[in-house]
């Protein structure tokens, strides 16, 4: 269909996605590859590639500063610097003394901080000057890097997303290579300095070795809370339902015993429901003066049910909330509010836990597992995710509809939900790219907790007809947004696209520049 219709573009990208598949499939085939023959394969260099980066050409000057710490592991750290196929460069006692220090080629312009007894790839100046020499508006970057276990072998890869600035600052860290321009004042507890994504770089690669021990010093993450005003707005919670009393009964439970925000306004959007139980629940809140029931007859069009719900909502924020789900945290709201009140965020969602109390969702990823996929699947509860990153509120491609917040300024800006082309599947994904087309951050909030039993409601979409009707709903996603669908601010090109979405893939997405 797409070469048919002259989408070239569109069919080399489905066709690369379905090769790393395929290569990711052989290479559990053969078994998992160690983090060492991985480095060996896609890492090391060969004696071309490094006669290539040597004869680079640039002109950028580095001052390295070296902390503290244990002669042993300070000398491995220079010894490594001595290594560099990049040779603008110089050791400097301080950061604060960058200004007046000078290379043998002139002053040096970018200051690199290392941590001692980080071990830098022979090619890291190199490929952060080449970055630097591509884009002289750049004023900050890094990349990726692994550990050193207790014997100097290499483990524990970190792949970092691009440039996500709530993710940094709650971890206090972003990479032991970091290059700043020395405009750019110096991090402060190791996130990240407030920039424009514009002018951060992030170089996909891993170039540095910190040792593991350091990992238990690393700094303790920041839970951030932020304001939710005074007075609070009141939250709209918009729950579609059809039957499935029980399921219904708990969600509006919780909702009212559990949840602490004090403005909660509940709208259920009743399609058809004819269960008894179902009929009794909703017809309790014709007595609760913070509750609406809003009729929706026809058929099931998840879309324009939350559209309806959110015309009769009075609330300044609204909420999108299955009838599967039960709040875990009382606070979730808070959270929610707090971050949508920040001008840089359009959606933000929670951690949602399987029955289990397994992880169902902690953000939606392009591409893993298929077009959209979820975050960290089946891993516990409490798992403090990919490096640490559910421990702090951060950026990602997209959150589900099955909790999803919004400000109804927002919600009436991008006109709600498409319920002509996205009745059931990805009308959630595109109200995020929405958004982000828009500025706007779409934000996990993983310290906002709910149980959502997946699809018991509806049902997988496994009938010809729910098949079709996905496939449309998909191939509308792909003419709208194009490459951008496939934008993720929270993945790695290193990283798998099967699994939790959180393993090496057998082959890095984007290529090393020594290897272009």
């Amino acid at each position: 269909m797409l070469l048919r219709s002259g989408d070239l573009a569109g069919f080399a990208r489905r066709l690369w996605r379905r090769l790393v598949a395929l290569l990711n499939a052989l290479g559990r085939l053969g078994g998992p590859m160690s983090h060492v023959q991985w480095r060996e394969r896609w890492v090391d260099l060969t004696d071309g590639e490094r006669e290539a980066v040597a004869g680079w050409a640039s002109a950028t000057r580095f001052a390295v500063v070296v902390g503290d710490g244990p002669p042993e592991a300070v000398e491995a750290t220079v010894a490594s610097l001595a290594a560099q196929l990049h040779d603008r460069w110089v050791l400097s006692a301080s950061a604060l003394d960058v200004a007046a220090v000078g290379t043998t080629s002139g002053v040096a312009d970018w200051v690199v901080g290392l941590e001692p007894g980080v071990v830098l790839h022979e090619a890291a100046l190199a490929t952060v000057a080449h970055a630097i020499d591509a884009d002289p508006d750049l004023r900050l970057v890094y990349a990726d890097f692994d550990h050193l276990d207790g014997d100097g072998a290499p483990c524990d890869p970190c792949f970092l997303p691009d440039w996500n600035p709530d993710l940094f600052d709650g971890l206090g860290r972003i990479s032991p290579l970091v290059g700043r321009h020395r405009s750019v004042a110096a991090p402060q507890g190791g996130g990240g300095p407030p920039l424009s994504g514009r002018v951060v770089a992030h170089l996909p690669f891993v170039l540095a070795s910190r040792p593991g021990h350091m990992r238990a010093s690393d700094p303790a993450p920041v839970r951030r809370r932020w304001p939710v005003g005074d007075p609070p707005p009141r939250v709209s919670v918009l729950i579609p339902t059809r039957d499935q009393g029980r399921l219904l009964e708990a969600c509006l439970t919780s909702l009212r015993s559990v949840t602490t925000y004090p403005d909660v306004e509940i709208v259920v959007v009743d399609h058809e429901s004819t269960e008894q139980r179902a009929r009794d629940v909703i017809d309790f809140l014709a007595d609760d003066q913070d509750a609406l029931v809003v009729p929706f007859s026809g058929p099931f069009n998840f879309a324009a049910m939350c559209n309806r719900a959110a015309e009769a909502a009075s609330g300044d924020v609204l909420v999108l909330l299955n009838n599967d789900t039960e709040v875990v945290a009382p606070d979730w709201l808070n959270e929610f509010v707090g971050q949508l009140g920040r001008p840089e965020v359009g959606v933000v969602g929670a951690l949602l836990l399987f029955g289990d109390g397994t992880i169902q969702h902690a953000g939606v990823h392009p591409g893993v597992g298929g077009l959209m996929g979820h975050s960290h699947k089946h891993r516990p509860g409490n798992d403090s995710g990919y490096h640490g990153r559910l421990t702090v509120a951060h950026e990602v491609a997209a959150v589900t509809g099955a909790c999803l917040g919004v400000t109804r300024a927002l919600w009436d800006r991008l006109g709600g939900l498409d319920e002509e082309n996205l009745t059931v599947a990805y009308n959630d994904i595109d109200l995020c790219l929405n958004a982000r087309a828009a500025g706007l951050r779409v934000m996990l909030a993983p310290h906002a907790v709910l149980h959502h039993h997946e699809s018991v409601s509806r049902g997988y979409d496994e009938d010809p007809a729910r098949r079709a009707r996905l496939a449309g709903e998909v191939a509308t996603m792909e003419e709208r947004w194009g490459d951008a669908l496939h934008a993720d601010p929270a993945h790695s090109p290193n990283l798998s696209l099967d699994g939790d979405g959180f393993n090496p893939a057998s082959e890095p997405r984007v290529a090393s520049p020594w290897r272009t």
